[in-house]
């Protein structure tokens, strides 16, 4: 017997493929302040240039940001920041400094001025390519100048059966899914 299929709202249909793993969208903005705003929305573009898109509400602060500065980092939180990722969505950079309020351990980019949180499995500087509005939301791709992944996390593919690559893939609202330790179509080494 075959499956049995309910019907969802068109509306929630995104929530059948949006379990990629969270990004957190770093930026700098004006007087110094940065600025890092978790984003479940993004795909890559190409490889060679390689470019890659979020999405970002209009009036958010991480958007301005990127508007004024054409430069930012999109971090990829490891599943132990999941806390992170809750405390950096619950409030606006707008109004507060998150890398104060939460006291995030962070470093700088080499070619973006923008912080990357510490422990993060890697990350990718950017500068803005193409910027497209679409109602309230801005589709922003991005030219990716440098990106930097943990050693332990990679070999020609990101390690998620392991430790350091466990990333943090968004369910909707503060529900998140980690990838498992098997990976399929892959002979294990050694």
């Amino acid at each position: 017997m075959g499956k049995r299929y309910v019907e969802l709202a068109a509306g929630e249909g995104h929530r059948l493929i949006n379990h990629g793993c969270v990004v957190l969208v770093c930026t700098g903005g004006e007087g110094g302040r940065y600025d890092v705003a978790p984003v479940a929305w993004t795909s890559p573009v190409r490889k060679e240039p390689a470019k890659m898109l979020v999405v970002l509400g209009q009036r958010h602060q991480t958007t301005a940001n990127i508007r004024a500065k054409g430069r930012y980092i999109v971090a990829v939180p490891h599943a132990s920041q999941a806390q992170l990722v809750r405390q950096c969505g619950s409030v606006s950079g707008r109004e507060v400094d998150k890398y104060e309020q939460f006291g995030i351990e962070a470093f700088g980019g080499e070619q973006v001025d923008a912080r990357v949180p510490a422990g993060c499995v890697g990350y990718l500087e950017c500068e803005l390519y193409e910027r497209v509005e679409v109602e309230a939301v801005e589709v922003l791709v991005g030219q990716v100048l440098r990106a930097a992944v943990d050693e332990e996390a990679f070999d020609g593919r990101l390690l998620t059966e392991r430790q350091a690559g466990k990333t943090l893939g968004h369910l909707g609202g503060a529900a998140f899914c980690v990838p498992g330790d098997e990976v399929l179509g892959v002979e294990k080494k050694g």
